[in-house]
């Protein structure tokens, strides 16, 4: 089994929980925040979670808290410390995110995980006509 040290989430500040999903064939370990809901996904762990069947509704509670800290600038990796720089989604540009320079890991807000995993018919055309 990995070692998978419990971090603090990098918007809140706060404990973040540890879950585990498993599938027989895919596992998964991720963190959510206990106050925003947001995920801290580490690089790869995205296309993990697709994978096992329901896996994303699973994980992602889809409603941000009240308390999340919208829009909070320099924030770092709980894992190495390095910066997450914002991203936008190439096939759903509405969907900023963040990810960190150094380990390539993913901070998701709550919901963002859900939207991301979900392909409307307007954003479908566009990856086709692109």
């Amino acid at each position: 089994m990995e070692d998978h040290t419990q971090i603090e989430c990098p918007k809140c500040g706060v404990a973040m929980e540890i879950e585990h999903l498993d599938d027989g064939e895919q596992r998964v370990t991720i963190d959510r925040c206990s106050r925003c809901s947001g995920l801290w996904l580490d690089w790869g762990e995205r296309e993990k979670l697709i994978a096992i069947d329901g896996g994303v509704e699973r994980v992602d509670r889809g409603v941000p808290s009240d308390e999340a800290s919208e829009g909070k600038k320099g924030l770092k990796c709980p894992r190495d410390g390095g910066l997450l720089i914002e991203m936008v989604d190439l096939y759903q540009p509405h969907v900023v995110f963040e990810r960190c320079s150094v380990c390539r890991g993913t901070f998701l807000d709550a919901g963002e995980l859900l939207d991301l995993s979900e392909v409307t018919l307007r954003e479908g055309l566009r990856r086709l006509f692109r």
